[in-house]
């Protein structure tokens, strides 16, 4: 990227921040089991937004631009899911741990023993306030998986919307206004 390439922080702020705060909502953050689908999808749509932003100025834009997007709104989308999921929990607690005591309650067939060990390790999961430290750890993994899937998904992105710098129109002789035109033959 060069002096010319357009904002850096609008495309990746934005798609941070928008694909963080769905990654926290419970029961939709489950899209993240699908191959970390909502963390890829952050890179490509910041991606697509940054490639729109060279299109308009007239810029290149290739895969290894689109990762160094998806690497930079990866780290928003961390920030933005651990901060507003610890808020989640601190406010609820855990409604995905709640949903699977319920279904673990609700199963017939299963042992004793299986079921007083998964009842418990899930109403503590239910339960359990946020503390710091877990914030904190949360935090460290959810940039490592973002760095890694959303810069994936940032180089798909560049190729996807990949295109070349527009040609560059010669000056005029005098440097001011269109080239002259060639005269026919």
């Amino acid at each position: 990227m060069d002096e010319r390439s357009p904002d850096l922080l609008r495309p990746t702020l934005t798609a941070g921040i928008l694909f963080g705060a769905l990654a926290s909502v419970p029961f939709l953050n489950l899209l993240n089991c699908a191959c970390c689908a909502l963390v890829l999808g952050c890179g490509f749509f910041a991606s697509w937004l940054y490639a729109g932003e060279c299109r308009r100025q007239l810029l290149g834009f290739r895969p290894g631009t689109g990762a160094v997007v998806g690497l930079v709104s990866g780290a928003f989308y961390a920030v933005t899911e651990s901060v507003l999921e610890t808020g989640i929990h601190l406010a609820i607690g855990d409604p995905t741990a709640r949903a699977m005591l319920r279904l673990v309650e609700s199963l017939p067939s299963l042992p004793a023993e299986n079921r007083d060990m998964l009842e418990q390790a899930l109403r503590q999961a239910s339960e359990a306030t946020p503390t710091f430290a877990s914030f904190v750890l949360g935090f460290f993994m959810t940039v490592l998986i973002a760095a890694v899937f959303s810069t994936l998904g940032g180089l798909i992105g560049g190729a996807v919307f990949r295109t070349s710098p527009a040609a560059p129109t010669p000056p005029a002789e005098d440097g001011y206004g269109p080239p002259p035109s060639a005269p026919a033959v």
